[in-house]
């Protein structure tokens, strides 16, 4: 037995130990992708500041009057007139230099409507390049509302000199005197993204990479083998927050990732980290950790060996009486010991097995309670007396030769023993119920001409099920006990319905019930029994309220409200049921 516990808490604390070394691996990558993530956003709080200042910048020429006429002029003719027009350049050139005051703008272009360049500053553009041809800018002359937009990354092919890799703002210049949104020309900033990122230093080994859509636009790849590369492409396809580049052999070192998009640019911005120095602390936990198991599992088998005796016999002693309950006994008594644990234990199977007891009881009693309302549902399912009196009726509509009222009735009567004699115990459609209903009333119609009845259930609420046989026995109580002898009245069957219940209602002119009896019958409603069932009130009010407690439970059931010589009114309350259940 020593063994077994020193085993048993010893893989305790091994497992513990893996989940510790396992959380404390993922809490170190975490607080790592929070790190990383912390510096991109702070890169991007950056980055975003430049650009809407670009922006900003950009908007102020674009909308300069000066500007305007310049381009509008140069626009509308075909013919330049060199004297006015050096000085037009002069003065654009030292405007549109202006957008520079940030720094890092390597050129800016004018793009005239003939998608020429009409204005340059910085290096100068190749004579005669139309722009169109250029997939970068020709894009930008469909963006819807004539917005500025960031450029992806794009060659410098029409400049003079050699051809570099740059980023471009293109700003519309809108002529506002005019109607509509037609862009007289564009303003194209060229700069580079290399100072902007490189202007504040990055903390540690965080590098910076931007991508626009899969395609990279700062992006140092020399430090990254082929297969992160494509981990990257495939992790930015898949559109993922945090991700992990694998160790690719031997060689180079596995890499984290945060990815975050620019508010302005919508570019993506990638932080990638070394996790050279997560893995230092991993195996610097891994190793904490296992010895912190090894010291655990000795000390545990020490105090195994300590606590054995006064644990073992007690141990011992419960187990057997755990077996004899399983056994099937249920008088185990549980003697108390010297361990307050075992006592605890002793204490809590004790009152699991008197609530066991008790459960029974309950079940045993309530099962003998449904069983006796069934068998009285079987036993009632065709009321002698209406079986006796219909016989009586026919056999006098035979006398007078009323073959018509022969047929109808006995008609009326098989379709009544169909219904109820087949499966009783069913639910059924209400719709079904109520059909039954009328053709019992019916029935009763022939011996009591002078009984009227309206039934008023909409369809939706006729497909609800409920328990087969629960309204005839409160409709007979009406005709037998309700007209007391006049067998003459009337009795009206409404049906209404909220989102969880449904209440039938029948009402019956007759005499009304005594208060002391009234009095009585709701006490028993209160608090059925399976003795009261029967002994006053038949196959009645009592024994359909028995029965709809025993399938819905409380808060369903039947309730009366009377008063001597006045109508009175039986309400079932049932729960809104769709499909069909077994009673």
């Amino acid at each position: 037995m020593i063994v077994y516990f020193s085993i048993a808490f010893s893989l305790v604390f091994i497992v513990f130990g893996s989940v510790t070394l396992r959380y404390n691996s993922d809490r170190l990558r975490e607080q790592s992708y929070d790190y990383c993530r912390q510096i991109v956003e702070a890169r991007i709080a950056l980055i975003d500041t430049y650009f809407l200042q670009l922006q900003n910048a950009s908007h102020i020429i674009a909308s300069d009057a000066e500007v305007i006429e310049a381009v509008s002029n140069r626009n509308g003719t075909e013919t330049i007139d060199y004297a006015v027009e050096l000085y037009r350049q002069r003065n654009v050139a030292e405007k549109i230099k202006q957008v520079d005051v940030l720094g890092n703008i390597d050129t800016t272009l004018i793009i005239g409507s003939n998608n020429a360049c009409l204005y340059f500053y910085g290096q100068s553009p190749r004579r005669g390049y139309d722009f169109s041809r250029a997939r970068w800018f020709e894009n930008d002359s469909s963006a819807p509302g004539l917005a500025a937009r960031f450029t992806g990354l794009h060659d410098t092919d029409y400049l003079l000199g050699d051809v570099r890799q740059t980023v471009s703002l293109i700003t519309p210049i809108m002529n506002a005197t005019q109607f509509g949104a037609t862009a007289l020309a564009y303003l194209v900033c060229d700069f580079r993204l290399e100072p902007i990122l490189k202007a504040e230093s990055i903390t540690g080994d965080i590098q910076i990479a931007i991508f626009d859509g899969e395609e990279p636009m700062y992006f140092s790849a020399a430090a990254f083998s082929e297969r992160q590369q494509a981990a990257l492409r495939q992790n930015l396809l898949e559109g993922q927050r945090s991700f992990t580049l694998p160790q690719d052999g031997w060689s180079g070192a596995p890499y984290i990732g945060v990815r975050e998009s620019s508010n302005v640019t919508r570019w993506t911005i990638l932080g990638l980290m070394p996790l050279t120095e997560l893995e230092t602390n991993r195996k610097a936990n891994t190793l904490f950790v296992v010895l912190l198991t090894l010291l655990s599992i000795g000390i545990i088998m020490l105090l195994s060996a300590l606590l054995s005796n006064s644990i073992l016999i007690p141990m011992q002693k419960l187990l057997t009486r755990f077996n004899a309950i399983a056994s099937g006994r249920t008088d185990v008594d549980f003697a108390p010991t010297a361990s307050p644990e075992i006592n605890l234990l002793s204490r809590t199977a004790q009152n699991m097995l008197s609530n066991i007891n008790r459960l029974q009881q309950e079940a045993i009693s309530h099962q003998a309670l449904l069983s006796r309302e069934q068998f009285k549902v079987l036993q009632h399912q065709v009321n002698p007396h209406l079986f006796n009196n219909t016989l009586q009726s026919i056999k006098a509509l035979a006398l007078c030769g009323d073959t018509a009222a022969i047929s109808r009735t006995t008609t009326l009567l098989g379709k009544i023993l169909s219904y109820c004699v087949y499966n009783p115990l069913d639910m059924v459609p209400l719709s079904e119920e109520l059909n039954y209903i009328e053709n019992y009333i019916a029935l009763q119609q022939i011996r009591y001409p002078n009984i009227e009845y309206d039934i008023d259930c909409d369809e939706e609420t006729g497909s609800a099920y409920v328990p087969k046989l629960i309204i005839q026995p409160i409709v007979e109580n009406a005709i037998e006990h309700g007209f007391n002898g006049v067998k003459s009245g009337r009795i009206d069957l409404c049906v209404e319905r909220d989102r969880k219940t449904i209440n039938i209602i029948v009402v019956d002119s007759g005499v009304g019930f005594d208060l002391n009896k009234l009095g009585a019958i709701r006490e028993q409603l209160e608090r059925p029994s399976a003795e009261d069932a029967g002994e006053r009130m038949g196959i009645g009010i009592l024994n359909v309220h028995m029965r709809i407690l025993s399938i819905y439970g409380p808060g369903h059931g039947v309730s009366i409200l009377s008063r001597p010589g006045m109508h009175t009114s039986v309400v079932i309350t049932l729960p809104v049921e769709r499909r069909e259940s077994a009673c």
